[in-house]
């Protein structure tokens, strides 16, 4: 009789835990709707800090996770599986890659995703999503520019783009005058594993794909794999440009270090733009995963499908990491490192604005002083990219100006 008294207590209690559970869900569902009509940057609804909920239940989870506090995670735990959902609006979905990132923190594990599938989705968001489009596009453009007067041109890919980045590269390269360099090596370094679409499934190799669609354009391309530290440039008849794309945060200063002591003619550093100053934790990081939802429901019309989940899910591990800070924070470290920034030219920036028409107008795109440009979501900085070059490094004689070069985007 005591067992059965003790069993009917605790089905009670957890009956009236998962009645609370579904009543504070709802009232998160009910505010949520409320508000949506509000007005935001662009005159899109959706974005205000109000209907936001699933801001609200994340940042509170992870700070009792950081502390220790059981019955306020697994309560916290408790509403926010209600909520969550891989489909629906972006709360329903942040609140479901936040779950997910907070589980992982405690138990590990990523599902896998297939190479096809996995470059399917890459060429997808490029087409629909400017988020690594126009960061791929200014420094596209920059690369050719830096390649006037060489005859042989040496790219050194650190970025997350994992080859998509290069077919529009090098058509602009046939483009030249005088045609494209005599030979062009691509160069892909491990620039740190983990975040945000840093590693490719598996098998994933688009080296052989890449010379085939150079050779079809008559350009001479040899894609290797290698190491940063240690490389050399491969004399004055050389050009040489690091890109690196939302990974030297995650390589460490040993690899911008060992940049730097090769002596490249260019180099492009684009990260994401988180601000400067205190407040760059778990809160910060579920702010910048929301921009990332919003936009991309903008940018596949609020369709669901397999590419969409692939670019979310790759997205949501900036929720399990640490950050560097904004532009600021990175000019200081590549000052220090002996590196001045450069300013894009006006046909950079042209090849830029073409590019960003083709997307939703909540986008927009900044130059700042002195350089460096910023890609806006919605009134809100998202990334930049900019140039730099070593401070000592002996100009070239071949000017880039003057050479007309067009570009093209697919």
């Amino acid at each position: 009789m005591k067992r059965w008294r003790r069993m009917e207590r605790d089905t009670t209690k957890q009956w009236r835990l998962r009645m609370e559970t579904s009543e504070i869900a709802g009232n998160f569902e009910e505010q949520a709707t409320k508000h949506s009509a509000k007005k935001t940057h662009g005159g899109v609804a959706g974005g205000s800090r109000e209907a936001r909920w699933a801001e609200q239940l994340l940042n509170p989870l992870a700070a009792a996770i950081e502390s220790g506090n059981v019955s306020r995670a697994q309560h916290l735990l408790y509403v926010l599986q209600e909520l969550a959902s891989p489909t629906g609006d972006p709360n329903h979905r942040l609140a479901f890659y936040g779950l997910q990132a907070l589980t992982r923190r405690l138990t590990g594990g990523y599902t896998a995703t297939e190479p096809k599938g996995f470059r399917s989705a890459l060429i997808k968001f490029h087409e629909v999503s400017p988020w690594f489009a126009l960061p791929n596009c200014l420094a596209n453009a920059a690369i050719v520019l830096a390649s006037a007067g060489g005859k042989r041109l040496h790219v050194v890919d650190a970025g997350v783009s994992h080859g998509v980045q290069w077919p529009t590269m090098l058509e602009a390269l046939t483009r030249r005058p005088g045609g494209p360099p005599s030979m062009v090596k691509l160069t892909v370094v491990d620039a740190g594993s983990g975040g945000p679409f840093g590693s490719a499934p598996e098998g994933y190799d688009f080296g052989p794909q890449l010379m085939r669609y150079a050779k079809s354009i008559d350009v001479d391309l040899i894609v290797e794999r290698g190491e940063m530290i240690g490389r050399r440039r491969g004399g004055d008849e050389e050009r040489v440009v690091v890109c690196a794309q939302f990974r030297a945060g995650r390589a460490g200063v040993g690899f911008l270090r060992a940049v730097r002591e090769m002596e490249p003619d260019l180099v492009v550093l684009s990260e994401d733009e988180e601000g400067e100053g205190e407040g760059l934790g778990f809160g910060r990081r579920v702010e910048m995963m929301w921009r990332f939802l919003e936009s991309t429901s903008a940018a596949f019309k609020g369709r669901e499908c397999a590419e969409r989940r692939i670019v979310e899910r790759e997205a949501a591990r900036v929720l399990e990491e640490g950050r560097e800070g904004g532009r600021e924070r990175w000019k200081e470290k590549m000052e220090g490192l002996g590196f001045r920034e450069e300013e894009f030219t006006e046909e950079v920036l042209d090849a830029g604005r073409v590019l960003l028409r083709k997307y939703d107008g909540n986008w927009e795109m900044t130059c700042g002083r002195g350089g460096g440009v910023w890609l806006w979501w919605k009134g809100q900085a998202v990334s930049f990219c900019s140039l730099w070059k070593p401070v000592r490094h002996k100009a070239t004689t071949a000017a880039a100006a003057g050479y007309g070069i067009s570009f093209r985007h697919y």
